[in-house]
């Protein structure tokens, strides 16, 4: 890490801290407390199974458009794997007074770039939540779904310090526009070059003083047509190209978009083929997973979910396996 902690949980945003604590909630926490915050305007979620503390890690989810961080947490269980894996989760919401659709608005710079607007809002409330539980600053991750999955990249180069893996699931590459209509476009039809948008994320990292890879895991529906499977291709492309770069900051293929692993396998509904990029001591670096005939839905989710695909691979442990022993040294 390049910087000191506490000194940027202070310069990042102002917090209101307020807290309703809604302790054990059946099928929305097996144990620990469910709490709702305040920060800077913005609600968060935070669930803290029992015996998690100190030293423990934390995961930042963000919904996607059309949810709230409450029907996040309850279509992707994230708890479950919580309470079993031992870390926090906390759960941001966007509220439709900044976006009609609920949407995280990872088409503006001045949403995605460090020290700015929701970027900003979702870093602090991170660093708080790290600070008040007392969690391990090295071990703190950041997964989200569409509109969420999109502001992954983002915060994995504006942030290189905060977040020591993400998890990009029917998302976006990195800065993929700078618009709401390029945000449309993009949607559909990908991004710009991921290879120029994986050295433009690092460039983002050069210039905060952070230089260390970026782990980073993709889902993807080869059906979905709210955000198109090329998008998926493009954030794990991108990805290889900026740890390719945060390596030894060289484009030296270290790492390339070339997959050094590759295995097609079936979950209950779904057949899936998962690709592996590797490091030059071959250990994955970044994943990309392509669930065969997936819509826009979080794989293996909730049953009766509106953004859920149960019968795929259960995206919520995959990530967790993932980021699991990840840290920023």
């Amino acid at each position: 890490m390049n910087c000191d902690r506490r000194t940027l949980i202070r310069s990042v945003g102002s917090a209101v801290g307020t807290a309703t604590v809604l302790g054990s909630l059946g099928t929305a926490a097996a144990s620990g407390s469910y709490t709702n915050h305040y920060y800077s305007g913005f609600d968060y979620w935070k669930y803290v199974p029992d015996g998690v503390g100190a030293g423990d890690p934390l995961v930042v989810m963000l919904h996607g458009c059309g949810q709230t961080a409450d029907q996040f947490r309850e279509e992707t269980r994230m708890n479950e794997v919580a309470d079993e894996e031992g870390f926090a989760v906390i759960y941001p919401d966007q509220y439709n007074a900044r976006n009609g659709a609920m949407c995280w608005n990872w088409f503006y710079d001045s949403n995605t770039t460090r020290g700015n607007g929701e970027a900003e809002v979702i870093a602090g409330m991170t660093l708080e939540t790290v600070e008040e539980e007392d969690l391990d600053p090295q071990r703190v991750y950041v997964a989200g779904l569409s509109a969420g999955g999109a502001m992954v990249p983002n915060l994995l180069a504006e942030y290189a310090d905060v977040y020591a893996a993400g998890g990009v699931h029917s998302g976006l590459e990195y800065d993929a526009a700078d618009t709401a209509t390029g945000g449309t476009s993009a949607m559909t039809y990908g991004g710009p070059d991921p290879q120029a948008k994986g050295e433009d994320a690092y460039e983002a990292m050069e210039d905060y003083g952070i230089t260390r890879p970026v782990p980073t895991i993709v889902f993807h529906g080869t059906d979905d047509t709210t955000v198109y499977p090329v998008n998926g291709h493009q954030a794990a492309e991108q990805a290889t190209q900026t740890n390719d770069l945060a390596l030894d900051g060289d484009d030296d293929g270290n790492v390339d978009y070339d997959a050094d692993e590759v295995a097609e396998r079936s979950s209950e509904d779904y057949d899936y083929t998962t690709y592996e990029y590797h490091d030059e001591d071959g250990d994955s670096l970044v994943e990309k997973w392509l669930v065969e005939g997936m819509d826009h839905a979080w794989s293996g989710g909730a049953s009766g979910g509106e953004y859920t695909a149960p019968g795929g691979p259960d995206a919520s442990r995959i990530v967790w396996d993932f980021f699991e022993g990840r840290t920023l040294d």
